[in-house]
């Protein structure tokens, strides 16, 4: 995508807002968007979105406690949305509750008035293991959250609504990021109860009821959904476009696009950047396998990976050699770039490579390596570009360290049960974050946690993110969480290969679009630039 401006390392990146800046361009009193959204949507229920579509689409039918808008700067940061106001309290056990206001007059499509206890009935909804929502770990952080995953008693999340208007939450924990990346999260946008007992209720016009700025259904015809701002949302005169229209499908015409061909990127200027995207392709190690029991063996085999190579004959600018845990586009506490200020963990550097290859092979040296001849990478066999890279990972162990390493190629489900059960050796997986933090890929290497899937169990580890939730300064827990991603390379039980991007684009003559860097994108400030 294109930008006048961008800060790819901030969470919550986008290109210049108007509204804030002077001049950029002009509003439009009925301009209609149109964004294409190849691939459709399965589901516009909050609770089950999964795909980049789902949540756009989601981010602007519903709207959350906040919301996501520009800052004036070339980035974006979150403001108040459905809550008028907010206080947080730090309790004397570590504890946080906060205090949200609900606005008044704020109502769903169908003039219902927006209750504090249609939030409280979302967040309980989410976690619920009998509602098995793939997002329910976003709200990891308010207390009761264990109890209810192990209970299945929603009642004991620790959220409450004393009245309609208010909305009380207790964290277990400090939460640096819970107002701007929690309470603006598509997942945990709120719901009714009177409307989700239908089937399949989040794909019908009739049920689908929302209370955000483009809440008014239009129309929803095969794979078009049209969507428009009521008269009476309380900023809508603020808004660019007055309605957008959803195509899923690749339409060259839209004025928004997502996901560019390879051609259309290739004739983008070098100024063109993909948007960032917190996931990982990573090899696990399981902690369990005896074969890879070795630290020197671990070190040594993520030492000759030659990531360069393994993205180049990927769609050019969309795939990054790791150098760490975390991508860019990350933020940390203080509100920059994780990886910027951390620096590379990874040595990615071409004229190193080779000696990286003589310390590795030196590292094994007199090593004995019990079951070294049993060892296999298991791999999606049909996601792209998984095969490729396991069977490069195959050629460059047996010729830089000889290891011989069976390919174990596996459907997508049989993947999935492969590493819930820890029945692998080593697995090439995608690791994605759930939210745009540190801690949303490294809290998944914590004991018990269900994404373990290294099975790794270490009690300095664990430590050290129980520790960073109870930092009293963003300076301390950022220094905690670059020692924990340390650790997990120092361990190699997990081995990052490379990153992703996202490629869109917005027509030339449009500007204020805002991405949050988690695949979602807001057209609210989109307006055409001034002549």
């Amino acid at each position: 995508m294109k930008y006048m401006k961008r800060i790819v390392a901030l969470l919550l990146t986008a290109v210049l807002a108007l509204g804030v800046l002077s001049g950029c361009g002009h509003r439009s009193d009925e301009m209609a968007l149109r964004i294409s959204l190849p691939g459709g949507v399965m589901t516009l229920d909050p609770a089950m979105v999964t795909t980049e579509n789902e949540k756009i689409v989601v981010s602007h039918v519903f709207e959350n406690l906040m919301k996501v808008a520009g800052d004036g700067e070339g980035g974006v940061h979150a403001v108040k949305g459905a809550a008028r106001s907010y206080q947080c309290v730090e309790n004397l056990d570590g504890t946080e509750t906060y205090t949200f206001t609900l606005r008044s007059g704020m109502t769903w499509a169908d003039g219902t008035p927006v209750t504090a206890g249609d939030f409280v009935f979302a967040w309980r909804r989410l976690v619920d293991p009998a509602t098995g929502s793939p997002n329910a770990a976003l709200l990891d952080m308010v207390a009761g959250y264990d109890a209810v995953r192990s209970s299945g008693d929603a009642e004991q999340l620790q959220v409450s609504a004393p009245d309609e208007k208010t909305l009380v939450v207790t964290l277990s924990h400090r939460c640096t990021y819970f107002l701007d990346r929690i309470c603006t999260a598509a997942a945990t946008m709120p719901v009714r109860s009177d409307l989700v007992s239908a089937e399949n209720w989040s794909m019908s016009a009739q049920t689908l009821v929302g209370n955000g700025a483009y809440r008014e259904i239009r129309s929803w015809q095969e794979d078009v959904l049209a969507v428009a701002a009521p008269e009476g949302y309380y900023d809508r005169r603020r808004l660019g476009p007055k309605e957008l229209n959803f195509a899923f499908f690749e339409d060259d015409k839209a004025d928004f696009r997502l996901g560019l061909s390879q051609k259309e990127i290739d004739a983008q200027p070098e100024t063109w950047h993909a948007d960032p995207y917190p996931q990982v392709t990573t090899l696990v190690v399981n902690q369990m396998a005896e074969s890879m029991g070795s630290e020197k063996l671990r070190q040594a085999m993520s030492m000759v990976i030659d990531r360069n190579s393994l993205t180049e004959n990927m769609p050019a600018r969309l795939f990054f050699p790791a150098e760490g845990v975390i991508p860019t586009g990350i933020r940390n506490t203080e509100g920059k770039d994780f990886r910027t200020m951390v620096g590379p963990k990874i040595d990615n550097k071409p004229e190193n490579y080779e000696q990286n290859c003589r310390v590795a092979q030196e590292l094994l040296t007199g090593e004995t390596l019990p079951g070294a001849d049993s060892v296999t990478l298991a791999y999606v066999a049909d996601a792209p570009y998984m095969e490729q890279t396991a069977q490069e990972l195959q050629r460059v162990w047996l010729e830089q360290l000889q290891l011989q390493v069976t390919l174990r190629p596996l459907q997508a489900t049989e993947m999935s049960e492969v590493l819930r059960s820890g029945d692998f050796v080593i697995a090439l997986a995608r690791i994605r974050s759930d939210r745009a933090d540190p801690i949303g890929l490294l809290s998944n290497w914590r004991s018990g946690d269900a994404k373990n899937w290294a099975n790794l169990h270490s009690n300095a580890y664990n430590l050290l993110i129980r520790i960073s939730n109870a930092a009293a300064s963003p300076e301390a827990r950022d220094a905690y969480l670059a020692d924990a991603e340390r650790m997990l390379l120092m361990d190699g039980y997990v081995m990052p290969l490379y990153s992703e991007g996202r490629a869109a684009l917005l027509r030339d003559d449009l500007t204020g679009l805002a991405y949050d860097g988690l695949g979602c994108y807001y057209f609210a400030n989109v307006v055409k630039m001034s002549q």
